[in-house]
């Protein structure tokens, strides 16, 4: 039987049992959305650990009619279960699918099993909320520390795929400048 890229990736983290490999397997579910489809954080759905079996989806928020891009994820990166995260921002939060995708997950039902069931399991979830903090920490560090123009090379350098699947409103609230200083420098790059 081949091992499915979840399972492929969770083994970045930990070496998973047995009968976690197995558990996990039969309860696995694809679910797929469409490109610009949205979901709350809040959600049922995102009350568990996903994986982006394939696409691009973006993190962000609103706060008095003001949209901000936050993070964003690609595919065979798990998105951690943040469905309560809500509660401690001021504005609500969102994702937004930058194109076609497929997410696998389990229902929630199962998540106390999963802790009860197997201890790596509480292993991998600290390890998935350590990477996904320390996301958070670079991107903020970097808007902190950087210039404008440094952290729009950063982002060519590092995900220039973005700049086809975004606009640039949402590319320039990431970077937080404004999308007239991003339009400049995305120019001043395309001459070079």
């Amino acid at each position: 039987m081949e091992e499915n890229s979840y399972l492929k990736t969770i083994r970045n983290y930990i070496s998973p049992s047995f009968g976690l490999s197995c558990y996990l397997n039969l309860l696995l579910k694809e679910r797929t959305f469409k490109k610009k489809e949205t979901l709350k954080l809040a959600d049922e759905y995102c009350a568990v650990l996903l994986f982006i079996s394939s696409g691009t989806l973006r993190l962000y928020t609103i706060d008095a009619e003001e949209e901000t891009t936050l993070l964003f994820w690609h595919q065979h990166q798990f998105i951690v279960p943040m469905a309560t995260l809500g509660n401690y921002t001021e504005g609500k939060l969102f994702i937004e699918f930058l194109d076609d995708a497929t997410l696998t997950g389990y229902s929630d039902k199962h998540t106390a099993n999963l802790y009860k069931l197997f201890p790596e399991y509480r292993v991998l979830m600290n390890k998935l909320y350590q990477h996904q903090l320390a996301a958070l920490l670079l991107h903020t560090t970097a808007l902190s520390r950087l210039n404008a123009n440094a952290r729009f090379n950063q982002l060519m350098h590092t995900r220039p795929e973005l700049f086809n699947l975004c606009d640039l409103k949402t590319i320039a609230s990431y970077l937080g400048i404004h999308p007239k200083v991003l339009s400049r420098l995305r120019s001043k790059a395309v001459k070079k």
